[in-house]
């Protein structure tokens, strides 16, 4: 029994070490199901074939608002380039969302409320905002957080295709 588990163990350590050193395995991002502010029903499967940012926020951070703020004057551009995004709210009051995306300018982008379960999935999301871009086979790409670097997301979404 003992050596079955040594032996367990070594195949498992050698797996683990066969990557490249500061080659991370690539994360598949948690499936969603989330409810935008229009109404329409989210799922990540429904953002497969093109690169797509997940942007988490809430109404009550100041620094989200100057980042969507920011987002949103280059929404086009983003758009242009192939880049879907989708801005997820922590917070659950949709007439607040809606205000304060009218109130700071982001209106103009998809915006839906945080799930129960997304909340689960996407725990290890502390900062707000935090960006995850996710390659277009699903896989989480790069993660950026306080500071959304519109050109650096563009340039990562472009080889994530």
């Amino acid at each position: 029994m003992l050596r079955r588990l040594l032996f367990v163990m070594l195949v498992a350590f050698l797996a683990l070490s066969c990557t490249k050193k500061g080659q991370e395995r690539p994360i598949l991002a948690p499936y969603f199901e989330v409810k935008g502010l229009d109404g329409k029903v989210h799922k990540l499967t429904d953002y497969r074939g093109k690169p797509l940012l997940v942007v988490f926020w809430a109404t009550w951070c100041p620094t989200c608002h100057r980042e969507l703020h920011r987002m949103a004057q280059r929404y086009q551009e983003i758009k242009k380039a192939g880049l879907q995004v989708l801005l997820i709210c922590e917070s659950k009051d949709p007439e607040a969302i809606k205000r304060t995306a009218e109130e700071y300018g982001f209106s103009n982008m998809p915006i839906a409320i945080i799930s129960d379960q997304m909340m689960m999935d996407y725990q290890w999301v502390r900062f707000l905002p935090t960006g995850i871009l996710i390659d277009a086979k699903g896989y989480i790409v790069k993660r950026f957080t306080g500071e959304l670097p519109i050109d650096e997301i563009l340039k990562s979404a472009s080889e994530a295709r």
